[in-house]
């Protein structure tokens, strides 16, 4: 079956591996992002999904191949951590190999060679949904990450936010000389560390207080189970297809 390539609405970016690949699981890894969107504007994609799924098992039952289980649809509702119960909105799974690089675009629509994308951050992503069967997990759709483009940009913690300097109006270095600026620097470093230790009772080395970690932009909460996103009527639909599994 060919895939259907599709661009979601805006979203927000859970958990997102677009600037590297995540390994933790294979050296490989993948590139994937979980994007939540409102329940009204995830509906065409999740119909998709489900469309696409229905078309694959008929077309396997057609040619006379059985089909006994269904895989874990590649979206879920989203669950309030406090109240544990769902918040309208749906989380979409996107995923690809880390040999497929997705493309990354900021808003205006030019490509983004260097980037730290974080979770929070805004986007659409440019997807396609492809059927699979597996003997081990049963018949389902993967939605293949292709690309994404930035709507609001939430970057990895590094430079002045890891110490928590946010933006102030003042001095820049566009302002002065770069070159004196980095020399400063250099000279303030070796002074911190080749002054004589002051008398007792002073402690010998100054001690530095850790600045504040920069507050979390979205803490991604936790997804329900799949068949909150609509499985059961998908479940009966399946099951016209392909008869009683349970009498196989």
């Amino acid at each position: 079956m060919a895939n259907k390539v599709f661009t979601t609405p805006k979203g927000t970016a859970y958990y997102p591996y677009i600037s590297a690949p995540d390994t933790k699981f294979d050296e490989q890894g993948h590139y994937k992002v979980n994007l939540c969107l409102p329940k009204d504007e995830a509906k065409p994609v999740t119909d998709l999904i489900k469309a696409e799924l229905l078309a694959g098992i008929k077309a396997l039952t057609d040619s006379g191949k059985t089909v006994k289980k269904q895989a874990p649809l590649p979206f879920e509702d989203e669950i309030d951590d406090e109240t544990g119960e769902p918040t309208g909105n749906v989380i979409i799974k996107f995923k690809s190999k880390a040999a497929y690089k997705p493309a990354v675009f900021d808003a205006k629509g030019q490509m983004m060679a260097k980037h730290n994308i974080y979770g929070g951050s805004v986007v659409k992503v440019n997807g396609a949904a492809s059927f699979y069967m597996s003997p081990s997990i049963g018949a389902g759709v993967t939605l293949r990450l292709r690309a994404v483009q930035v709507i609001e940009y939430v970057e990895g913690s590094s430079g002045a936010g890891k110490f928590g300097f946010g933006e102030e109006v003042g001095f820049t270095i566009e302002d002065g000389d770069s070159e004196h600026v980095e020399e400063a620097s250099v000279n303030i470093e070796e002074e911190v560390v080749t002054k004589p230790a002051p008398a007792a009772p002073v402690v010998e080395e100054p001690v530095v207080e850790e600045a504040p970690k920069p507050k979390k932009v979205a803490e991604e909460p936790k997804a329900a189970p799949v068949a909150d996103a609509g499985a059961d009527d998908l479940a009966a639909e399946i099951a016209k297809l392909v008869g009683d599994f349970a009498d196989d």
